[in-house]
This record gives structure tokens, C-alpha cells and sequence, in this order.
């Protein structure tokens, strides 16, 4: 069958897509990953067809309007504005190209920032849907763990419930419900949804959560056709060798912290380099510095700091002490997996979310939100990650149980039973 992912986002929206992909060729099907363009040629080495989008996610991210997102992300009344005001540039072309990368599927694997069009486009060619969501799925649930900003995020409650009813349910259609109703209308010939019809088409789809219940549990209250199988992986292997240097500063003293922001860009980087080279010289660790698409490390650093564009997580993470990053969920998932402490530093969208559920399991320090980041609060964070050893335990016994899962093989048995049946 050909199955074809919408996979719009950043990096961490596209590896687990490929690896997910990858594994659903084995089973004989045809797999067509749409994301930004410069995305082509890495899902093309993995064996995937690859449709490019016209909508650049990196030029997004670096817009005026992704530097709003970017910093005021952790506000959620704001970050409501910012994301509609983006949308309302770009949310027509993302769900055009994602009608024509479509064409011939015989399944549509969408998630979090598709699904409410996706619905429709599964509904005119007759295909089955399927949502591959990294986060929790935006339905009301009394769990708190599985609540997006939820009211009581530690237990089961009603508020958490009728919270989720009242907002989170209607939050994508606040969005783009208008551009997708005018999509269904003028493309697809079909009659205009209410925002009840459009949940209860999301509430059919196989879903299945690209990530663990020992991070999220799964709630008891969620449709039974709603599964969450463990993280999707891509372990590429990458057959050069790392920087020699690298290799000597790693084992130059105690293992380093590993600090990067990934795809979150800023207006000055050199501001947020010059914060974290003070806050590491104040935790009195040794740290590697991840580029990213910011840019961070373009000054001097001290020999304490060992600047890198970029390395598999998989191999780097379970060489620190602790690692320091912005909440994405595959990094987050990275780091839980190496069994090494969290420290999130949430910048917008569902980071603050997983910063949330890194200290509520223990496993890093309460998050920092990126607006109220000092030199003071990130090196004090930083030391107790690297050296709590309570801490320091429970991420390895998380680490471990991650690493015994087998989220792959459990997502393409649901999807292979789901698309026989």
C-alpha cells in the first residue's frame, strides 16, 4: 500500500517518521514522507520517497513571527496569537501540499499540526487515516500527565477533563478550523464541518503515540482505538569517526554537560552564548556546546566549552553528565533514553509540556522557561544535574526501561492489523 506521512515541522517532527517509514517498507509498502525541502535528500538516503513542501520550516523558524513564537512560546494565550498569525501566512499552502503529496495513498499518517485537515483529506480519496502524534493528543482526558497545560497536572481530576473539553479540544480549530472548512468547500467538494464533527472524525483515526508510557502513561479514559507505543528511533550509524578533538575533551576530566538549543533560533545569538558560557563557569562543569539553528558558540569560548555543530544524540548523550536542551520531543526522548538527567529549557509549543514531565518524574530540575533564563538560575540547574545523585539514578533506571521498548515494532503491528482489517 502506499502510505503517505504529513510530516511538516522540525527535525525532531521528521526522524521518527523515517524511522516509523522505514520499518513499514519492510512490511512491502511504499512510503512518501512530505516535509521542507531540505529534509529531501536525508529521507531519500534512508530508501523513502520524499515530497518536498513549499513552505521552508527553518525560514518560519526565522521570520520575525517564529522569533515571537520562539520567545514567547511559554505564555499560551500568546503563543495562541503568534501560531495563528503564522498559520494565517502559511496554513493554506502547507494543506495544499499536503493534498497533492497525497494523491494515490492508500493510507495518511498525519499528527499534531495536520490532523484537523488531514480528517478531510482521508474522507474524499477513500483512504485509511492514521495520526503518529509525539505528544499527547489534544482530547480531553482527567489525566494530568496526559493534559497539555493542565490545571492539575500531578493527578486524575475533572478539572483536568473539563479543561480539555473547553480548550485544548478546540485549540487546532481555533487555528486553522477557517482555512480547512474553505479547503473541504473549494477543493474537495465537500460540506463545511462543525468543530464537533471535525473531533469526532479525529476521535476514529488510529492514533497511535510516539513515545513512553513510562514518561506519559497512557489514560484509562482515552478512545480504545488511541494506543501509545514507546519512541520511534532512528539510530542512523554514521561511519566517520568524531572529531579527535572531541574524543580528547570528553575524556579530558568528568564527563561534560551537553547544551543545545536545536532548532529554536534567536535574534542574538551571541547574547544567549555569552549566558551559557557564565552559567557552565558557575556550575564549575565542563560542557559541549550544540550549535544548532541558532548559531550559539560564533565567539570565544573558554577551554571549558568544546563548540559542535552537530552529533547523533545517540551517541553524544549517554557520553555526558546531564544534557541541557529546549524540550523538543525527540530530543527529549534522546536524552530519557541515554539515562543520563534533563534539564529542559522550554521555548514554545509542547516544550514546556515534557519540561513539565522531566521534573515531575524526577529525572531533571524544574524547567527554566527561555524568557526567565539568568546566568544564576541555568548554572545552578545545571551543577545539580550533573551531580544530584538521586537524580542521576532514576534516569537510569528510566533510561533503561525506554531502551527495553520496542515502540516500532508496536506501531507497525497496530498499523499493519488496522490496514488488513
Amino acid at each position: 500500500m502506499r502510505i503517505t506521512f504529513i510530516a511538516f515541522g522540525t527535525r525532531g517532527d521528521v526522524q521518527p517518521a523515517i524511522a516509523l517509514g522505514q520499518a513499514l517498507k519492510v512490511k512491502g509498502h511504499h512510503v512518501c514522507i512530505l516535509a521542507s525541502a531540505h529534509f529531501k535528500a536525508w529521507i531519500e538516503s534512508h530508501g523513502l520517497e520524499a515530497a518536498a513542501a513549499s513552505i521552508d520550516i527553518q525560514a518560519i523558524m526565522e521570520s520575525e513571527g517564529g522569533q515571537d513564537w520562539v520567545e514567547q512560546g511559554n505564555n499560551p494565550l500568546r503563543q495562541l496569537r503568534v501560531m495563528k498569525a503564522l498559520l494565517d501566512q502559511s496554513g493554506w499552502a502547507m494543506i495544499m501540499d499536503a493534498w497533492n503529496a497525497c494523491q494515490d495513498a492508500g493510507a495518511i499518517v498525519s499528527s499534531f499540526t495536520s490532523d484537523l485537515y488531514a480528517v478531510s483529506i482521508a474522507e474524499k480519496l477513500r483512504a485509511r487515516h492514521i495520526s503518529m502524534p509525539l505528544q499527547p493528543s489534544l482530547i480531553a482526558t482527567h489525566s494530568g500527565a496526559a493534559t497539555i497545560n493542565a490545571p492539575a497536572p500531578s493527578r486524575e481530576s475533572a478539572l483536568n477533563y473539563l479543561f480539555g473539553r473547553a480548550l485544548v479540544e478546540t485549540m487546532p480549530w481555533q487555528l486553522y478550523g477557517a482555512p480547512a472548512n474553505r479547503f473541504r468547500q473549494q477543493v474537495l467538494g465537500l460540506p463545511p464541518q462543525s468543530l464537533r464533527q471535525n473531533l469526532d472524525a479525529r476521535r476514529r483515526m488510529l492514533v497511535v503515540h510516539g513515545y513512553s508510557p513510562h514518561v506519559v502513561p497512557h489514560p484509562s479514559d482515552w478512545p480504545a482505538n488511541y494506543y501509545t507505543t514507546g519512541y520511534w528511533f532512528l539510530d542512523e550509524r554514521d561511519h566517520s569517526s568524531p572529531p579527535p578533538a572531541l574524543m580528547e575533551f570528553i575524556e579530558a576530566g568528568e564527563p561534560p554537560v551537553c547544551i543545545g538549543f536545536g532548532s529554536m533560533t534567536g535574534r542574538d545569538p551571541q547574547k544567549i552564548t555569552r549566558l551559557v558560557a557564565e552559567a557552565v563557569s558557575r556550575s564549575g562543569r565542563r560542557a559541549v556546546l550544540l550549535a544548532g539553528w541558532a548559531g550559539l558558540g560564533g565567539e570565544d569560548l573558554p577551554s571549558t566549552i568544546f563548540r559542535l555543530d552537530a552529533a547523533p544524540h545517540s551517541w553524544l548523550y549517554p557520553r555526558m553528565a546531564a544534557v541541557a536542551h529546549h524540550g523538543g520531543a525527540g530530543t527529549t526522548a534522546a536524552g530519557l533514553r541515554a539515562g543520563v538527567p534533563t534539564l529542559v529549557v522550554p521555548h514554545m509549543a509542547d516544550q514546556p509540556f515534557w519540561g513539565g514531565r522531566v521534573a515531575a518524574l524526577g529525572v531533571g530540575p524544574k524547567p527554566i522557561p527561555r524568557p526567565k533564563v539568568t546566568v544564576e538560575n541555568l548554572g545552578e540547574a545545571i551543577r545539580l544535574a550533573a551531580t544530584d545523585p538521586e537524580m542521576k539514578e532514576r534516569a537510569r533506571v528510566l533510561g533503561e526501561k525506554i531502551r527495553a521498548e520496542d515502540g516500532i515494532g508496536r506501531a507497525v503491528d497496530l498499523i499493519e492489523r488496522y490496514l488488513t482489517g
